[in-house]
């Protein structure tokens, strides 16, 4: 018998913050859909007596009105939000506007702005990496206020796409590359580096056991997956992680096409054995090439980390996509104008180009702030009083700006052009 209806849900679109980082050519279309790990995790992780519903507004074209709707229909008594901070607007707005008796906050946003999201009229918040284990426990007793989480991720089960319509997920449009019903996973949580643009919360890396990995491999294939993407922070990072995972995958004789989100830096005498598993294509952040830009960015490689890194993967016929940003103070004309050239000479496949963008809780932001480039705490200002489609100003003039537009658009043109 099921004791409790809870309700999870991700945040509706409807007015987040405005980001320039994406330009709208790589900005996923509603028809492509992301399903929500996190709270599928949560889910999947609770004890049979519970009936779970999970809602995903982030993919669905919900308003917030919509969305309140949607929860009330369901008349939960725990209603449980996965939030980000670009949504808070959308977030305060669907505390203030539901019923359900506990109302519990976890995910990014909670973690940094914990004091706020009580205020906002959250019950608990959900501080932390993973909070299965944690979440599960409130359910009975429902504390209030911050709840501090220590889950670890083998202590857990993966999370059940089931719970959701999975061929709903499976891609339907493609860019820069075709990956047959692409899903996506997690061989770990964390991020080493301290890139000065970023705002990965978890600077602890926490690796799944290499044997859980492959097995959720193969459950993604099971549910009619042709391809399958790591989406970790940096999979490649630790080569014993890598080798257990490429190990585990030799002795089950498994041969899928599968991705993952890298660094340039690797153990690359795993590189042959990591393609003949089945490995297709890398997802990397090399940002630039020029090592004064890689140094403001505090970015952990130079460029002749770049060229190496290329050479193995070309070598080794594993596809590169990689992440480049313009935009730095510190890039030249020169620099620019070379960049096309010196992207295809080293034998990148697929080019996703950003723009620097000051997020809220990085380094690059608290630089902009000292260095009185803006003469307040914007962010700050807009966490106390959200509005819709906020826009922080481009800390170097709004004619900088549509210059690195135009010029972005150039160069997305140029690596399209076929």
């Amino acid at each position: 018998m099921k004791t409790h209806k809870i309700v999870l849900t991700t945040l509706p679109v409807e007015c987040e913050f405005v980001n320039w980082t994406t330009p709208k050519y790589f900005t996923p279309t509603k028809i492509n859909k992301y399903m929500p790990l996190g709270i599928l995790s949560l889910a999947s992780n609770l004890p049979p007596n519970y009936d779970v519903v999970i809602l995903d507004a982030s993919s669905e074209p919900w308003t917030i009105e919509e969305t309140i709707r949607k929860i009330e229909e369901q008349k939960p008594d725990v209603l449980g939000i996965s939030a980000t901070t670009r949504r808070i607007y959308a977030l305060n707005k669907i505390l203030k506007g539901t019923s359900a008796k506990y109302k519990v906050v976890g995910g990014p946003h909670a973690t940094y702005y914990s004091d706020l999201t009580l205020n906002a009229g959250a019950d608990a918040v959900f501080v932390g990496p993973l909070a299965d284990l944690e979440f599960s426990q409130a359910l009975e007793s429902r504390p209030k206020g911050v709840i501090h989480c220590k889950t670890e991720i083998n202590q857990i089960k993966f999370p059940d796409r089931m719970l959701l319509d999975v061929n709903r997920y499976f891609p339907k449009e493609s860019l820069l590359f075709k990956a047959i019903n692409r899903l996506p996973m997690f061989s770990s949580i964390g991020c080493p580096n301290k890139c000065f643009f970023c705002n990965v919360q978890s600077k602890t890396v926490q690796y799944k056991n290499p044997e859980a990995v492959v097995d959720e491999m193969e459950y993604l294939v099971s549910l009619g997956s042709k391809s399958v993407h790591v989406l970790d922070d940096n999979f490649n990072v630790n080569s014993r992680h890598l080798e257990g995972i490429i190990s585990e995958l030799e002795k089950r004789n498994i041969h899928t096409e599968w991705s993952g989100r890298g660094q340039t830096k690797m153990n690359f005498d795993l590189t042959a054995r990591l393609r003949a598993t089945g490995f297709k294509r890398i997802n990397v952040g090399i940002e630039a090439l020029d090592d004064s830009i890689l140094t403001f960015l505090n970015k952990n490689e130079t460029v002749a980390d770049v060229h190496k890194f290329c050479y193995h993967m070309n070598k080794n016929g594993i596809d590169i996509l990689s992440y480049f940003i313009l935009g730095t103070p510190v890039e030249t004309g020169t620099y620019l104008k070379n960049l096309p050239v010196k992207i295809e000479e080293l034998g990148i496949k697929h080019v996703f180009l950003n723009m620097l963008f000051p997020e809220p809780n990085t380094l690059y932001y608290e630089s902009l702030l000292k260095g009185r480039f803006y003469s307040r705490d914007l962010w700050k200002e807009f966490m106390l009083n959200p509005t819709p489609y906020y826009e922080i100003p481009y800390p170097y003039g709004e004619t900088k700006k549509q210059e690195i537009i135009s010029y972005t658009n150039e160069l997305i043109q140029y690596f399209n052009k076929q």
